[in-house]
């Protein structure tokens, strides 16, 4: 019976535990950064790893943390701890406005590591996304715009030779309608993009295979020739187009998978 309640006992205790954000160090302690004795209490015990430290050496490490995530500071000669602070954690010892910044930070650092990231083009909104190949549009969630990602701008109302057109004709007046339109041309002087061979809007290629379809009038067209993957028969017709597996060679030396 007495061990059957000290079971249940040790049981109630972790359950209360789990609840806290912070669980404090149940002995006496020096921290590992500071050296200061820590009386039972006064400390914090790490979840991942039961490395304790205390609250202010540990509110430091966070602020000057660059990474996404917040290392375990435990370090000596022969080791150094891989594990992680908890989001709760991390929560529970900085202020609400560090821990906003610390939420944006992080947020900024894995989209500037992400090669397929696209940042909302609304004025001031930090929103963005990482883009599959075949997604065209990208729904912010933090500013409710829909981003073209084939013409990397918001056209809501137009489609996308609408609104290349309406920036040839606000040109002239419009120096933002200007310089995204010289920023157009440029894509497609560099090779970053292309006039569709259908109907000729401007389309990109954002990743993955040579494979891309035009949001205008759904042409398929193959990037690495620039033309059509399909002949005038439509999809499956390899009498034209740019003949990619037919007789099992590639449309180019540096085709991608376009078919």
């Amino acid at each position: 019976m007495a061990r059957e309640a000290e079971r249940r006992e040790n049981f109630a205790r972790l359950v209360m535990l789990d609840g806290q954000d912070l669980v404090p160090n149940p002995e006496s302690v020096d921290c590992r950064i500071c050296y200061l004795d820590l009386q039972p209490g006064e400390g914090v015990l790490l979840r991942e790893c039961l490395h304790c430290f205390c609250r202010d050496c540990l509110r430091s490490v966070i602020l000057m943390c660059e990474e996404p995530e917040v290392a375990c500071p435990y370090r000596d000669d022969s080791y150094a701890c891989d594990c992680t602070l908890q989001e709760r954690e991390i929560r529970a010892l900085v202020s609400g406005e560090e821990y906003e910044r610390w939420l944006r930070r992080g947020l900024s650092v894995a989209e500037s590591r992400c090669e397929s990231s696209y940042h909302c083009a609304s004025l001031d909104c930090p929103g963005w996304c990482e883009y599959e190949d075949t997604v065209n549009t990208f729904h912010c969630p933090v500013c409710g715009k829909h981003n073209c990602l084939l013409c990397k701008a918001i056209h809501e109302g137009m489609n996308c030779k609408q609104y290349q057109d309406d920036l040839t004709a606000r040109a002239v007046n419009d120096s933002a309608a200007r310089r995204t339109r010289d920023l157009l041309k440029t894509l497609v002087q560099s090779g970053e993009a292309m006039h569709c061979p259908q109907c000729g809007i401007i389309v990109q290629k954002k990743e993955g295979c040579d494979w891309l379809r035009c949001t205008v009038c759904h042409t398929e067209i193959c990037w690495v020739t620039r033309g059509p993957r399909w002949g005038p028969g439509g999809p499956g017709d390899t009498s034209g187009g740019c003949r990619c597996n037919v007789n099992k060679q590639r449309c180019h030396p540096k085709c991608q998978n376009c078919h």
